[in-house]
């Protein structure tokens, strides 16, 4: 399954989307998936570009965390995402907002995956 959003690099040649005045929309989002498949859809989902699996639980949930330059353009997306991936059951957002690139990756990837061990 190959999955297109559209997105493309940053205005300084780095990775993700960025509004002109070099701020993003970050979306972190669980993925449920069905039973036992989390590690097959993960696999999919790290070739959309500016995704990043952080995280799962092995089994049936990922943690993602997803930019792009508008929310409504990510809303849409992870919509298609969920009618076209038969293993895909729902994403649902944890949490919405806006990163300038200064902020610690392995920060939110920790949080993320702190939401999943208590889920």
């Amino acid at each position: 399954m190959n999955h297109q959003f559209d997105s493309s690099p940053g205005p300084d040649g780095g990775p993700g989307p960025l509004f002109e005045d070099g701020i993003a929309v970050v979306v972190g989002a669980v993925v449920e998936t069905l039973q036992g498949r989390a590690p097959n859809v993960a696999c999919r989902l790290e070739s959309i570009a500016d995704l990043n699996v952080v995280g799962g639980d092995g089994d049936c949930r990922l943690a993602i965390v997803w930019c792009s330059s508008s929310a409504k353009g990510l809303e849409r997306a992870m919509e298609q995402l969920v009618k076209g991936d038969e293993e895909i059951l729902g994403i649902f957002p944890t949490f919405m907002g806006q990163d300038d690139g200064s902020g610690a990756t392995e920060a939110r990837a920790g949080a993320m995956q702190k939401l999943i061990d208590e889920g």
